[in-house]
Order: structure tokens, then C-alpha cells, then sequence
């Protein structure tokens, strides 16, 4: 296998400047017209398994970790897209739909499912130290909470940079590695290496990409789950584009 040199694409940008990221959406919208039926069983798949979390943490009174999970759907969600890489891989004509190490694969997931789970936890902390031991107000007065005192916006404040940390580790170390490991034969301690040093080297680009799917996740949040359908595909397609691009694929 090929490492790709610094190339430009038809958007004038080399693959590690940040206006690359345009270039994985766009072949990411290609993946999406050549393989809909695909797409879109990911998509509504996605949309039906977190409305089952919702309901699931509001029916058993753990409203509180809505936000959090929410936000942990953007950690594991390179782990959920391995289809979706498979699909690129093969609309690209870069071989079969198989995984090359399904076992490593297995193993990212449970990492990072120990990260999504310590995030958790110390999200529990973060609101028992500001608001004591009291019970879950509701989503209503949570929401006053937040934004109307004093522990609420301290809350706010920590608890982004808290989450923040978190999310910059998961984002590094999954970015690359999920989809090297559909591709090549490798460990996953190797795989989560070889991803967070080429995040590590190339900031910009890290960032750019993290805030579009930043972007397009709050939008298809925002949407009530519904544009997920279309933007959790259009995400792992562009993924996959983003590991071609940085690290090559077979011949």
C-alpha cells in the first residue's frame, strides 16, 4: 500500500490543508448518489437506534444523560459508519466490501465505549459538585439551571472544556484508525497511533474537520434526529475520503 504525497484536488487545496475537508464532502456526496439503498439504511438506522436511547433514558428517569449521550454519539461515530467505509471503498473500486481486521475493530470500539463511559461519569461528578446531591429537576428547570446561575454557567463552562478534552482524544485517536482498519491488517494500538500522530501533525486540518461534523451533527440534532439520515452517511463516506487521502489505499 501507497502513502499518498501532498496532492491538490479540483478545490485548489492540497489533502492536509483544511479546505480539503470540502474535497471528502464532495466525494462523499458521489458515494452517497452511487450507493442510496446503502446511505440510507445506515442513516435511519442511526436516526431509530438514538431516538431508542432517548426514550430509553427518559423512560427510566436518567433525563440528566441525554445531553451527554448526545454528545457521545459524536465520539463513536466513526465506529458505526465501518459499513459506510466498506461502501466507499468499493464505489471507489479499491476492492470488495470485506473488513481487514474486524477483531481490531471490536477492540477501538471498546475503547473508546471505556472513554464514552469515564465522560459519563465525570459529567455525574461535574453536576454533583455544583448542585449537590439533589435529584434530576427535569429537562425544564435543567435548562434554567444552566442559564440563569450562577452553578449552571460554571457547569456550562467546565464541562465543555471537560467534554472538550475527552471528545479532542476519541475525535484523534478514531479518525483514521477505524477506517485503516477495514482497510489494511493492522493492530489497533497501531491503527490509534498512526491516526492521533497524523491529527497531531496536521492541526488545521484536524480542526476543520471536526468542526464540520461539529456543524452538521448540531444541525441534524437540531432537526430532531431527521437530518441525520442524510448527514450520518454523507459523514462516513467523507471519513473514508479523509483516510484515502491521508494514508492511500491499495492499488
Amino acid at each position: 500500500m501507497n502513502t499518498m504525497q501532498a496532492t491538490r484536488d479540483e478545490t485548489g487545496a492540497t489533502n492536509t490543508d483544511p479546505g480539503a475537508v470540502l474535497h471528502w464532502l464532495s466525494r462523499a456526496v458521489g458515494d452517497f448518489r452511487a450507493a442510496p439503498i446503502t446511505a440510507l439504511f445506515y442513516g435511519f438506522g442511526f436516526f431509530v437506534v438514538s431516538w431508542l436511547v432517548i426514550g430509553f433514558l427518559w423512560l427510566t428517569g436518567l433525563e440528566w444523560m441525554i445531553f451527554p449521550a448526545v454528545a457521545g454519539a459524536l465520539l463513536v461515530g466513526p465506529l458505526l459508519a465501518v459499513g459506510l467505509y466498506r461502501e466507499s471503498r468499493r464505489v471507489a473500486g479499491h476492492g470488495g466490501a470485506g473488513v481487514a481486521s474486524p477483531g481490531q475493530i471490536a477492540l477501538v470500539g471498546a475503547i473508546l465505549m471505556v472513554l464514552l463511559l469515564a465522560w459519563f461519569r465525570a459529567a455525574t461528578i461535574l453536576y454533583a459538585l455544583l448542585f449537590g446531591l439533589k435529584p434530576f429537576p427535569g429537562l425544564q428547570d435543567l435548562l434554567f439551571q444552566l442559564f440563569r446561575t450562577t452553578e449552571g454557567i460554571s457547569l456550562l463552562v467546565v464541562g465543555s472544556a471537560v467534554g472538550g478534552l475527552f471528545a479532542a482524544c476519541c475525535f484523534a485517536v478514531s479518525i483514521y484508525s477505524i477506517p485503516m482498519l477495514v482497510d489494511r491488517k493492522v493492530d489497533a494500538f497501531t491503527a490509534m497511533g498512526m491516526s492521533f500522530a497524523k491529527a497531531a501533525r496536521y492541526p488545521r486540518l484536524t480542526i476543520a474537520w471536526g468542526a464540520v461534523v461539529t456543524i452538521l451533527a448540531v444541525f441534524g440534532f437540531a432537526t430532531l434526529m431527521f437530518g441525520m439520515i442524510v448527514i450520518f452517511p454523507i459523514l462516513g463516506f467523507a471519513t473514508w475520503h479523509g483516510y484515502a487521502s491521508m494514508f492511500g489505499t491499495p492499488d
